[in-house]
């Protein structure tokens, strides 16, 4: 994946963010929504991915935004595309283990979620072992979320690898070990296949085809001028 999922630099996201929110109905709401449970934005830690699809043969840009609560109870996450699409994912933590998750969507101009334990993403295994077609089966069972015609078809292995980079490299920047030892940094890291897992739910519950974060945004939006730590 390293020839279609480019990791740029966080300078750059933080200036796309700032772009794109400006126009984007949906991050804005989902933004708000996730300031109403406690959680910051922190756009100048936003990464910034340039995707390339194999099936569409188009590229696209996305960021990642991370959330973060000021008891660490709660962390989130929102994902824009070029497009103005966005959704968004908050974690509930018990100490550096991940318990359960929420997923943010726009639809119809409102914002929709549904919250979900971990275990439900595990199947027959446990929490981490990436079964994809039991996410799929439970993202679809859960109900698709309707959004607008993907600008791109993305693959569930550029999913997994989106939310891996981002989710590590969030994990080694200044703020997360400002509020965390080292010791909790490496237990939160084993984190990593959750937190793909979660991409995927979220990828496979959106309605069309494909999406390309753990808030899934290579959308286009017809709402807009045109989603872990």
């Amino acid at each position: 994946m390293v020839d279609t999922v480019n990791h740029l630099d966080v300078e750059y996201g933080q200036r796309f963010f700032a772009r794109v929110f400006t126009d984007s109905d949906e991050a804005k709401l989902i933004s708000q929504e996730m300031a109403e449970i406690g959680l910051n934005a922190q756009p100048e830690r936003t990464h910034l991915f340039n995707l390339f699809s194999p099936d569409s043969l188009k590229p696209i840009t996305v960021s990642i935004t991370p959330f973060s609560s000021h008891d660490l109870s709660h962390e989130g996450g929102l994902s824009m595309s070029q497009g103005g699409h966005a959704q968004g994912v908050v974690v509930d933590m018990q100490g550096t283990e991940i318990v359960s998750f929420t997923h943010f969507a726009v639809t119809d101009g409102k914002v929709v979620s549904t919250r979900h334990p971990i275990s439900e993403l595990a199947g027959d295994g446990k929490p981490g072992n990436l079964d994809e077609d039991h996410i799929r089966r439970f993202a679809e069972n859960t109900g698709k979320v309707k959004s607008a015609k993907p600008l791109i078809e993305v693959q569930p292995r550029q999913v997994r690898s989106l939310a891996s980079v981002s989710y590590n490299a969030l994990l080694s920047d200044p703020f997360s070990r400002t509020v965390h030892s080292d010791r909790e940094i490496a237990a939160l890291r084993g984190n990593s296949n959750i937190v793909a897992e979660i991409g995927l739910f979220v990828l496979f519950r959106t309605q069309g085809s494909s999406c390309c974060s753990c808030s899934c945004s290579c959308w286009g939006s017809s709402s807009c001028s045109s989603s872990a730590v």
